[in-house]
């Protein structure tokens, strides 16, 4: 009797053409130059499945400045034409858009970046590209202290709808505070979360595995809505809403600070309340940790999933007050 064969179907792929990876950077002579809008798309396609959305998102605004650009002044941009002229005008056209100092900075940076790659696949580029130094300035951020986190807590709302909108998006920032995850994680957290008093979380970011010991009021949220915690919230919506929570909260403290914008150094002040966000959360965890003193940095960085001190130090929010009251019981102030 004859077997049956089991046709195993595969999916047809388009046939490419051969490419030779070993030769490809052994050429003596250089490649021509090629449009750099095209060869960012080219490279960010091939990186973006095992990337963020944030990373794609960033380099498809890079490509429409480029692209604004070289309509606006009737010119070609081929990964030879980025010179440190070049570069002097773009700057002036982003800040003439009316971009904040430290995005510019960052467009500058992985656009060197990826004309430094395009060298790399020898691709025809300019020496001076990378003359360009440009720097980051300070940035300006909120953080909650553990005070008025247990003030947010413990508020009571008046007046709520039925769902109870408020108390709902109050509790969600409250665990963000005390667990230091993003909101892409902090949003999605479900039972299986939580594990014998920790929270464990893979970051949907940088795909790491965090542990984090959950905190009383977190584990009281929990319970109080049956381990399944509010989430489904577009960030948009619960930024928006978490702002007004707050200012009804009354955390309406008067705070100045400035930023260069379109080139311009500005100074405003703003109450407290319009500039807390969904990422205060994190930011006020990291730094609450860190001021408790009794934490060392490493084992910090194991919580909010950092991989380098540099990065972790920028979220941490210390006012010289707090530098002093951290440090003045040190027996270097004793007699």
């Amino acid at each position: 009797m004859a077997k049956a064969v089991l046709a195993v179907s595969h999916p047809v792929l388009e046939v490419k053409p051969r490419k030779d990876y070993i030769n490809h950077f052994r050429q003596a002579k250089p490649l021509e130059g090629i449009f750099f809008a095209d060869f960012i798309g080219e490279v960010v396609e091939k990186k973006s499945r095992r990337k963020s959305a944030h990373y794609s998102a960033c380099y498809d605004a890079i490509i429409k400045h480029l692209n604004e650009f070289s309509r606006f002044y009737d010119c070609d941009i081929f990964t030879n034409s980025v010179t440190e002229e070049f570069l002097d005008d773009f700057i002036i056209y982003l800040e003439n858009c009316g971009l904040r100092h430290n995005t510019i900075v960052g467009y500058i940076l992985k656009m060197q970046s990826m004309i430094r790659k395009a060298s790399q696949y020898n691709y025809a580029v300019d020496a001076t590209y990378d003359a360009i130094d440009i720097r980051t300035e300070p940035t300006f951020a909120v953080f909650l202290s553990m005070n008025e986190i247990t003030r947010i807590y413990y508020y009571k709302f008046e007046n709520q709808d039925k769902r109870k909108a408020k108390e709902r998006i109050r509790d969600l920032f409250v665990v963000g505070c005390l667990t230091a995850l993003r909101y892409s994680d902090y949003s999605t957290l479900t039972a299986d979360n939580l594990q014998n008093g920790y929270i464990v979380k893979r970051t949907k970011k940088t795909n790491v595995d965090v542990k984090v010991p959950a905190h009383d009021y977190v584990k009281e949220i929990f319970a109080k809505y049956n381990v399944q915690i509010p989430s489904g919230l577009c960030i948009q919506y619960f930024n928006k809403y978490l702002k007004l929570i707050m200012r009804e909260i009354g955390l309406n403290d008067k705070i100045t600070f400035s930023y260069t914008e379109g080139g311009e150094l500005k100074t405003v002040t703003r109450e407290k309340w319009e500039l807390i966000s969904s990422h205060t959360a994190r930011r006020s965890a990291a730094t609450n940790m860190y001021l408790t003193g009794r934490m060392k940095t490493l084992e910090i960085m194991k919580l909010t999933g950092h991989r380098s001190e540099q990065n972790f130090f920028r979220y941490i929010r210390l006012t010289n007050d707090d530098t002093a009251r951290s440090i003045s019981g040190d027996m270097f102030f004793r007699k």
